[in-house]
């Protein structure tokens, strides 16, 4: 297994803010809130993420971030009065810079370092083929309980069933999913989300990357073009 997101042996406390329809005993893990937080007060200041943590009452978590899995739909309310209280470019920059900051530490701590080497000198289809089974084998933390199902390809998908966050275009997901493949691939790569027409929400994410041979082209290009 590539990801070591090893589980905290305390996962938290008993979870009172259940959302009807998200599953109150879904669990995630803290960079759904920590990096929401830091990419909040870089975006807005201290005291505008102050506040709206307030509103979504969760001061505690702004006072002392978690260390271990958090109730994912007290993190729902978080993302929730994020979209309440921001307009629309400003919310998806917020939860689009915490994705990348998830992903980075997730490359960075949560990745053995031969394992990253070892995907970064493999095919880029073998890679992302690696990468979707490990994603798949650590989708609780990103999606609780939820039903995960990853389908290797060009593009690869990722598909949430009953998603317990979330939000339009699920942009946290998203630059998530496109920190992690984008680095390992070492290419461009470009993440699409919808929802699926089901009895239950699904959200599916479609990842497509350029061919290397594309990538050479492009760098050999610059470096060629007159300065």
């Amino acid at each position: 297994m590539f990801l070591n997101a090893a589980r905290s042996s305390d996962t938290g406390a008993a979870n009172d803010d259940a959302v009807p329809g998200l599953g109150g005993d879904h669990q995630v893990g803290p960079n759904a809130v920590i990096q929401i937080r830091a990419a909040l007060i870089d975006a807005e200041g201290a005291g505008c993420a102050r506040r709206v943590f307030m509103d979504a009452g969760l001061e505690d978590w702004f006072d002392t971030v978690p260390d271990r899995m958090v109730p994912a739909a007290r993190v729902h309310r978080l993302n929730s009065e994020l979209l309440a209280s921001l307009d629309g470019e400003t919310f998806e920059a917020v939860m689009r810079e915490a994705g990348r900051r998830t992903g980075h530490y997730i490359l960075e701590n949560r990745i053995p370092g031969p394992a990253k080497r070892l995907l970064k000198l493999l095919p880029a289809g073998l890679a992302a083929r690696a990468l979707l089974k490990a994603i798949k084998a650590n989708s609780w933390t990103f999606a609780g309980k939820a039903g995960v199902r990853v389908t290797p390809g060009h593009p690869a998908i990722i598909e949430i069933g009953a998603n317990p966050l979330p939000m339009p275009g699920c942009p946290w997901h998203a630059a998530v999913f496109e920190t992690l493949f984008a680095t390992l691939l070492r290419r461009p790569v470009f993440v699409s989300h919808r929802i699926a027409a089901d009895r239950t929400r699904l959200d599916r994410f479609e990842l497509r990357w350029r061919s290397q041979t594309s990538v050479d082209s492009v760098e050999a290009s610059r470096f060629m073009s007159p300065r």
